[in-house]
């Protein structure tokens, strides 16, 4: 099976819609999303039962950085075709180094990375020092329940 992640990272033909996202008091991943995706936005837009569903989760150590709009940032030339891109250095994680000081905090578990989650109508910023857990949780519309229609007898 083809690692999801890598998939996501490489696909510029994939789209996700977001399902949920909570911030969970959770010890090990306080970050974590829900997905729909496709190849073809259409089955996301007319809630087609063929699109996958994709859970992403992320590290304790993760940071939400929310969206560029959020904080004032303009989205100009930074669109990518990928539904995640993991970036070593950009303009918004040195905004974030030094408005915040990210760049002092937990310094011993390595290099940060800005994750960027790309949906149909936003992009997530998150910054963290290890890759996300993705999870395939299959089609919408494998839910595992057999629906049999039977006719009424006369």
């Amino acid at each position: 099976m083809i690692d999801l992640l890598h998939h996501l990272m490489t696909a510029t033909d994939y789209v996700l819609d977001t399902e949920s996202f909570q911030m969970k008091n959770e010890a090990y991943y306080p970050l974590e999303w829900t997905f729909f995706g496709a190849s073809d936005p259409t089955m996301l837009l007319t809630w087609d039962a063929e699109r996958d569903r994709i859970r992403i989760r992320f590290e304790q150590y993760a940071l939400f950085l929310g969206t560029l709009e959020e904080h004032g940032l303009k989205e100009e030339g930074l669109w990518n075709d990928h539904p995640i891109v993991k970036l070593t250095t950009s303009r918004f994680m040195s905004y974030v180094h030094e408005g915040m000081g990210t760049n002092r905090v937990n310094s011993e578990r390595g290099m940060l990375s800005h994750y960027v989650i790309r949906t149909i109508e936003q992009e997530f910023h998150v910054l963290a020092y290890e890759d996300p857990t993705v999870e395939d949780l299959g089609k919408v519309g494998d839910t595992g329940v057999r629906v049999e229609i039977v006719e009424e007898a006369e």
